[in-house]
């Protein structure tokens, strides 16, 4: 659609013979037949009142034209004026946007490295046990070595005996499990008095967590990737 044939159908919508919108105008009728035949450009002065006289908004009046027949009509300043704001807002935009979507993809990137590698939720599973409940005074090893930290007892097989009795009946095995590597021993102040446990072995669990995070990195990256490749259509919104 050309210029001309823009302004016949909106004189025609408004049931406005040539004269009428000429004076509406402001211009010479001889003049807005130049227009709507394209044989003139209006000056940037007339095409405001032109605006004015069809109740058009200047983006209105845009968007009604292809970009090639845009192009033609920036001859007349307010165009060419709109035309660089809207270039400008949308290199500005386009800028935001890569770097809203580059900083997904960073951040995706990131969530799925830290769930492969069990960055957040480490997957070794330290076991430590503790053979019983260590009284005051005590060695933290008394259950190991108790028949030598009791060597002042008279050293009678019944006497033996008798302690190797007791301290079976102290016995009560807890094993307690924890994803951080505590050192080869450590206690903890129980009622009673202390448990002292020992590693013992260690085991690789798989957590909920990494495969979470391992699956919100994957949908971050590609959604960024996606939203890039459709940048354009994206900008036009």
């Amino acid at each position: 659609m050309t210029l001309g044939d823009y302004i016949k159908d909106k004189r025609a919508t408004m049931q406005l013979s040539q004269p009428q919108l000429a004076e509406q105008i402001g211009i010479e009728q001889s003049y807005l037949s130049k227009l709507e035949n394209d044989k003139s450009l209006p000056s940037n002065e007339v095409f405001r009142r032109l605006l004015t006289a069809l109740n058009l908004s200047l983006p209105a009046f845009i968007a009604a034209f292809s970009a090639q027949e845009i192009q033609q009509l920036t001859a007349i300043a307010d165009v060419e004026f709109y035309l660089k704001q809207q270039n400008s807002k949308q290199q500005r935009h386009s800028g935001w946007l890569v770097l809203s979507l580059s900083f997904v993809f960073a951040l995706g990137a990131v969530c799925f490295y830290a769930g492969f590698q069990a960055l957040c939720f480490p997957e070794k599973l330290y076991q430590y046990q503790s053979q019983g409940v260590v009284l005051p005074g005590e060695s933290a090893f008394v259950f190991n070595d108790w028949n030598q930290s009791y060597s002042f007892f008279p050293s009678t097989d019944k006497e033996m005996e008798q302690k190797k009795k007791e301290m079976y009946q102290r016995l009560a095995q807890l094993t307690e499990h924890s994803f951080e590597n505590l050192g080869q021993y450590y206690t903890r102040t129980v009622e009673g008095g202390s448990r002292t446990f020992e590693y013992k072995t260690a085991s690789r669990v798989n957590r909920t967590g990494n495969t979470v995070l391992q699956l919100l990195g994957l949908f971050l990256m590609v959604f960024s990737a996606v939203l890039s490749l459709g940048r354009k259509a994206l900008l036009r919104i």
